[in-house]
């Protein structure tokens, strides 16, 4: 099986509540970051995806504006990598694929076990053949991650 490589270009940190007129159409998965009582501050809470930014920041306020400690945000555009020639000019990319996408969090969501997100922690065979470069300001995310890597029967 051939292998997709994306690069998702990740943006911030932007503290929340002040976020707002940085997001962007383009936009298409977020990170979110904030205190918790056994992992500590500044930790991954929740990764997640969506069509439209802007509405799913306004569900997520409900929860965040009840926890203890100041929450932030990156969010990310992603595209996919052909050629390395030229492929880190253009940081921001169009909208993606929505399918791309879904493999994406998936993979993301089991690479990294955010503490808040519920699906995804167990399963990465949506993500087969996918390969992602996390750039940009990607703070405490891993700079890559693979369908491959992460598989444990060792198929790809």
């Amino acid at each position: 099986m051939s292998e997709r490589i994306f690069d998702i270009y990740w943006e911030g940190p932007f503290k929340w509540g002040e976020h707002e007129d940085k997001l962007d159409k383009c936009h298409v998965l977020y990170a979110i970051f904030g205190g918790h009582p056994v992992y500590g501050s500044n930790v991954l809470l929740y990764i997640g995806m969506t069509e439209c930014i802007d509405n799913r920041m306004r569900v997520h306020a409900e929860w965040i504006e009840e926890e203890y400690d100041v929450a932030s945000i990156r969010v990310a555009s992603m595209g996919e990598i052909n050629s390395w020639k030229g492929w880190d000019e253009s940081p921001r990319y169009e909208k993606a694929n929505w399918d791309d996408i879904k493999m994406a969090e998936g993979l993301l969501i089991y690479a990294h076990q955010p503490i808040y997100n519920r699906s995804n922690k167990d399963s990465v065979a949506s993500a087969k053949g996918l390969r992602i470069f996390n750039t940009g300001k990607i703070g405490p995310l891993l700079p890559e991650v693979s369908y491959r890597y992460h598989n444990e029967d060792g198929e790809w």
